[in-house]
């Protein structure tokens, strides 16, 4: 299975919290573009529902189909906020603790599990390549829940997944 991160947006340049929301920025524009001719072209492609993921399916896959399940981490009220506005003991509980969800929104130990059911689901179904918001990738690439902010990705990157 082939794992496509979104390319950049604005928000990711500047470091907030649901930046995968938004609208590519002109590099992330130009980045997917550019990886059109290095992706493999077997099996289905499935976005996640997201605006900068979306369109990095389109610039650099063309024809895909978009999965809900695929949706990224719901950080709740933090959507938009970069990380220095957040309270420093809130920060600490969710990069410290899996199951916290202080911010109203899912916990990294609950967004892990939903992503890797719906990968299993996905790869049950044959080749294909998933176009996918940062975290979600993270949630593809750690080894558990509590290794989640380990597993480093780049937005408009490319990883091959082993199932």
């Amino acid at each position: 299975m082939h794992l496509v991160v979104a390319a950049r947006t604005a928000p990711n340049r500047a470091v907030r919290f649901g930046g995968e929301h938004d609208d590519l920025d002109s590099r992330g524009r130009r980045d997917a573009a550019a990886l059109a001719s290095r992706l493999p072209r077997a099996g289905r492609v499935i976005a996640g529902p997201e605006r900068s993921v979306t369109q990095t399916a389109r610039l650099a896959c063309g024809l895909f189909g978009v999965d809900p399940r695929l949706a990224s981490l719901d950080v709740g009220r933090w959507r938009s906020t970069a990380p220095e506005s957040v309270d420093p003991a809130q920060l600490g509980a969710w990069f410290g603790d899996p199951l916290w969800s202080g911010h109203g929104g899912e916990s990294v130990g609950a967004f892990v599990g939903r992503i890797r059911g719906v990968l299993a689901a996905l790869a049950a179904g044959g080749p294909a390549t998933l176009v996918v918001a940062g975290p979600v990738a993270q949630a593809v690439l750690c080894e558990d829940a509590a290794s989640f902010f380990a597993a480093d990705v780049c937005p408009g990157g490319l990883y091959t997944v082993t199932l």
